[in-house]
């Protein structure tokens, strides 16, 4: 599930040479807010991850103008006082943001999350986070619980970043400026140069790995580029306001770039390829913004914008932003219930009171009276200190979280060949209580269904979803030629199914093939919405030529066997009838899966597990470890109508198939969280991988029984 609502940039505040800029203090605060309501409410404002470019554009613009300042009064830049005041300035609050965070996390969040919040908040201090989710990929949300305390620092490292290679590119251009006759040439171009490419680069990454692309620094680099190249030329762009035409000229520009700002917030979402070419709508729009200076004539959005409440929510802006995130992910553990809007709207007075308090007591003083007349090598030297500080603390949170996790690995281990392992539980008369609280409290990433064994690698011939390689061979035909064929086929809900078919799979020698994507229908149909979020057009092409390319290697090859899960009850589709979904389904399940078992292929159809309704999860069973009922849910709510397993049942073929395990999750009127020891649910939306293994004995029983 792609979403970008806790992707944002950092507001802050570079010390510059010139009084303070109420524009810039108004632009700041615009978009502080579009982030802050983009999480706290992200279908509102699907776009407000525009506030990464807003904040880029404008740490552009103040840094540069800093440091030609400087280098036109003494010809040099003092990196060591530079880089001395950006961490008096920056440090002090993010890291009592991330500790404190971190601790309320080691209170609050169950025991496993510890582990991967201790490591991102390690990358966090390091300012290296945004190369941490790189390498992941990862996309979040507020509404993924999962999600850590620090996960908002990537932007806070990519300018940390800017602002450590920035002033060397900016010196390296200015001494080659000063040896020619049109120095103010030589630098525009030089920055032109480097924005250009790392646009370019942007562009490219973006369409062939859209979400490596929203983290690494090259594709944020033209961002920051874009202001230092106004600047570099500000003199040039309105000149003196004091004329009227120019003065119009800047209100329209303010107007402009204000519209293009909110436009790309409200019409941007999880769809739009991002950091793209797109990104340059709000990029253009701060441009102008800043481009046109403080002037402005009286019906100029800067009239507005100068009130005292939008100049003080500029100046807090950096705090606030620090604050509302971890805030927004630890809050439902504290006072243990899923969020709603009186909630969010605590959270967001909270957020700002913290964001007041912080800045008057850490901030200020930070700056201002922290290392008072300190020479730049001892406030280095003390951010060292701080810094290893940090890094302790969190690497005994490494530790501790990771102890944790291998004495329950051997819970889990002795648990697990018992007669009331989890869903076993259910058919033995031995076991006292299923329903009790469980036995493993910390079920980890070790739960997670993406997983693989040995035998799996990729397909040497790929299918593809977008840029994505979507199929993988497990072979386990110990070289036998009469090995069957089986396709394993869904979004991340058949995934979770992946921990009883490779076991069957090994048991009969099968060869398997498993193409995956997250939240995409394997039917002909455009998905129009996920989760009630409405799809774009990208994703819906995506999913589209996907399952295409998946039908056309069934029907050229067709293999023995093929499993289908989907998550359908959350996959809306559209094909343009208008009829209720049960009936759309229908017919899109038989256009697609007709023709397979028309040529002799066995379909089975897995029907999808109960929702947790934000309550079956693991940290609704951390916060109630007594009483684990209380994360149960009725059945009517939690197991609704599984549209693609209707559809199967509703064609009435010999060869198709439905495997329904829903009554190893719901026994009765009642859905459970916990049975027979463990976790039935990994996250907010998938079974833990133990459970599903548990389940073995049971799937292939009901396997069998269709073959016979």
């Amino acid at each position: 599930m792609t979403d970008r609502t806790s992707v944002v940039g950092s507001p802050r505040r570079p010390q510059t040479d010139s009084p303070q800029r109420h524009d810039i203090q108004a632009l700041r605060a615009l978009a502080v807010s579009l982030v802050v309501v983009n999480h706290l409410w992200p279908s509102s404002l699907s776009g407000g991850y525009v506030g990464v470019d807003v904040f880029f554009v404008i740490s552009g613009f103040l840094i540069t103008k800093h440091l030609l300042g400087e280098l036109r009064r003494s010809n040099r830049i003092r990196l060591g006082q530079f880089y001395a005041r950006r961490a008096k300035r920056l440090l002090p609050a993010a890291f009592v943001v991330a500790v404190t965070s971190l601790l309320a996390a080691a209170i609050y969040l169950p025991s496993d999350r510890l582990l991967a919040i201790g490591w991102e908040t390690i990358a966090a201090t390091l300012y290296v986070e945004n190369w941490l989710l790189a390498a992941q990929s990862v996309d979040y949300s507020a509404q993924n619980n999962q999600a850590s305390t620090v996960q908002h620092y990537w932007s806070l490292s990519v300018e940390e970043q800017f602002y450590l290679l920035w002033p060397l590119l900016l010196l390296g251009a200015y001494l080659l400026a000063g040896r020619l006759r049109s120095p103010r040439a030589v630098l525009l171009t030089v920055l032109a140069v480097v924005g250009v490419a790392s646009f370019v680069f942007s562009v490219v990454l973006t369409f062939a790995s859209p979400s490596e692309a929203y983290f690494v620094t090259p594709t944020r680099v033209w961002e920051f580029a874009v202001g230092g190249l106004i600047a570099a030329a500000s003199s040039a762009w309105f000149g003196n306001h004091r004329h009227h035409v120019r003065l119009r000229l800047a209100g329209f520009a303010q107007w402009s770039g204000l519209g293009l700002i909110l436009a790309s917030a409200l019409v941007f979402d999880e769809a739009t390829a991002f950091p793209g070419y797109l990104a340059a709508v709000p990029v253009l729009g701060t441009a102008l913004v800043i481009a046109s200076g403080p002037g402005s004539p009286a019906w100029s959005p800067n009239t507005l914008l100068g009130v005292s409440p939008v100049q003080t929510l500029g100046n807090i802006s950096y705090s606030l932003y620090l604050w509302h995130w971890p805030i927004i992910i630890l809050l439902p553990s504290i006072i243990d219930r899923t969020l709603g809007t009186p909630d969010l709207l605590g959270a967001l007075l909270l957020s700002v009171v913290l964001a007041g308090l912080t800045k008057k007591y850490v901030e200020d003083p930070g700056r201002s009276r922290l290392l008072p007349g300190a020479s730049p090598r001892r406030v280095l030297g003390m951010t060292a200190v701080a810094t290893a500080t940090v890094l302790v603390i969190c690497s005994g949170s490494v530790v501790a979280a990771t102890v944790a996790r291998a004495e329950e690995v051997q819970r889990l281990d002795a648990l697990s060949g018992g007669e009331c392992f989890g869903a076993k539980s259910l058919s033995s008369s031995g076991c006292a209580d299923p329903f009790g609280p469980p036995q493993v409290a910390n079920i980890g990433e070790g739960e997670a269904p993406w997983f693989d064994d040995e035998e799996c690698s990729p397909h040497p011939d790929p299918i593809l979803a977008g840029a994505k390689k979507v199929l993988t061979l497990c072979d386990f035909s110990d070289g036998q030629d009469d090995s069957e064929t089986v396709w394993l086929i869904g979004d991340s809900h058949a995934e979770q199914w992946k921990a009883a078919v490779l076991p069957l799979a090994r048991e009969n020698n099968w060869t398997l093939h498993v193409s995956l994507v997250g939240g995409c229908p394997y039917v002909g149909a455009k998905r129009s919405a996920f989760m009630g979020a409405a799809t774009g057009e990208k994703v819906q092409t995506k999913c589209l030529d996907w399952s295409a390319a998946v039908s056309d290697r069934v029907l050229a090859d067709p293999p023995d066997l093929v499993f289908l899960s989907s998550f359908s009850v959350g996959e809306e589709i559209d094909d343009g009838t208008g009829r209720s979904q049960a009936e759309q389904y229908r017919t899109a399940f038989s256009d697609r899966v007709g023709p397979w078992a028309a040529q002799g292929t066995e379909v089975y159809v897995i029907r999808d597990t109960p929702l947790t309704l934000d309550r079956s999860n693991p940290d609704c069973l951390a916060r109630n470890e007594s009483s684990p009922l209380d994360c149960a849910n009725a059945k009517t709510e939690a197991l609704p109508a599984d549209p693609a397993a209707d559809a199967a049942r509703a064609l009435e073929q010999p060869n198709i198939h439905v495997l329904d395990l829903s009554d190893r999750f719901c026994p009765d009127d009642t859905c459970y969280a916990a049975i027979g020891g463990l976790h039935v649910y990994f996250d907010q939306d998938h079974a833990a991988r133990s459970y599903i293994r548990s389940l073995i004995p049971d799937f292939a029983q009901r396997f069998a029984a269709t073959t016979s």
